[in-house]
């Protein structure tokens, strides 16, 4: 065995092999899982504004799916790109990174690789500290709010929440996320895992 310069123990031939073969099936069922889990949220929204009975009783509903979209795409790009590090340190993420994107087929120029993602997830306690930070001057809305396009929100308006139903936008703290291409990526990915679960939970 060897040591990266974190004291991490490395298994013999994982610089070559970056994922102990027999561990493959546990990095795959937990992407697979986060991608389910988006899936399910996307679908749910698509169900609600389909429907206007559905729509009426749940629209709200709608913001808190979307946010889940974004959560679970942060998770899945976290397994794609762990943190950036100089030289050996945390060498063992960075061999695992390397190994996902090969077998899933994703590139520096991916959307998963957006900052924005993880962004959501990571210290939102800060985010929010910073958010509220400042003199309220303009419209003050409920927490999560629904609108049916941008145009119904004006330049005063203070976004904390919000889903923007024609758009297929979520908003979270005035900064916006449009969801189909994130979404069909993730189903791309999860597909994938499918194949891979079929294949004996190896990676190929």
């Amino acid at each position: 065995m060897t040591e990266s310069n974190n004291n991490t123990t490395l298994i013999d031939g994982q610089e070559q092999w970056k994922i102990y073969p027999p561990y493959e099936v546990f990095y795959i069922e937990c992407i697979r899982t986060a991608c389910l889990n988006a899936i399910e949220s996307w679908e749910a929204i698509n169900e609600i504004v389909s429907a206007e009975k559905l729509l009426k009783s749940n629209a709200i509903d709608t913001v808190d799916l979307a946010e889940n979209i974004v959560n679970q795409a942060g998770i899945i790009s976290k397994y794609f790109f762990p943190p950036r590090n100089e030289g050996q340190k945390n060498l063992i993420h960075k061999l695992r990174g390397e190994k996902l994107r090969n077998a899933f087929k994703i590139d520096d120029t991916h959307i998963l690789k957006d900052r924005t993602f993880r962004d959501f997830i990571e210290h939102f306690d800060e985010k929010l500290d910073l958010f509220l930070n400042k003199s309220v001057a303009g419209n003050i809305i409920p927490p999560k709010t629904i609108y049916w396009t941008s145009n119904d929100i004006n330049e005063v308006t203070i976004v904390f929440k919000a889903y923007i139903i024609k758009e297929f936008k979520f908003i979270l703290m005035n900064k916006e996320i449009l969801l189909p291409t994130v979404v069909e990526e993730i189903y791309r990915v999860y597909n994938q895992c499918i194949e891979f679960t079929d294949n004996g939970g190896r990676l190929k």
